[in-house]
């Protein structure tokens, strides 16, 4: 009886959970859709009177773009380099090159016939 009390609780608590985080991401992504929204074309109708020079001349305008900058990028600071590893040792065997034995057999001449 009580661990069901303590499930449904915790179940309850759960679901309360998700409706308050959901609930502030939906209302954080509408304000800030709204503001975006409201304040984008604002800022471009900026226009600027032609120069008489430019008019002059027979050339157009220049035209004015405004560009938001590019944040500022993250600096790493490394506080503690690894130790280097060690090195790589490879052994390689190779069979015998030569020697009183190399027939393989019970040591006696390989060369005669008897």
């Amino acid at each position: 009886m009580n661990d069901s009390i303590h499930r449904v609780g915790l179940a309850v608590a759960t679901l309360a959970l998700i409706v308050t985080v959901g609930g502030y991401f939906i209302a954080d992504g509408f304000l800030s859709a709204r503001h975006t929204a409201s304040a984008g074309p604002a800022a471009a109708v900026t226009r600027v009177p032609p120069s008489p020079i430019a008019t002059a001349a027979g050339t157009a305008p220049p035209e004015v773009v405004y560009v938001r900058p590019a944040p500022s990028p993250k600096v790493i600071h490394v506080t503690q380099m690894a130790p280097p590893a060690p090195p790589h040792v490879v052994h390689v065997t190779v069979a015998g090159t030569g020697g009183a034995n190399d027939g393989g057999g019970d040591g006696e001449n390989d060369g005669g016939g008897g």
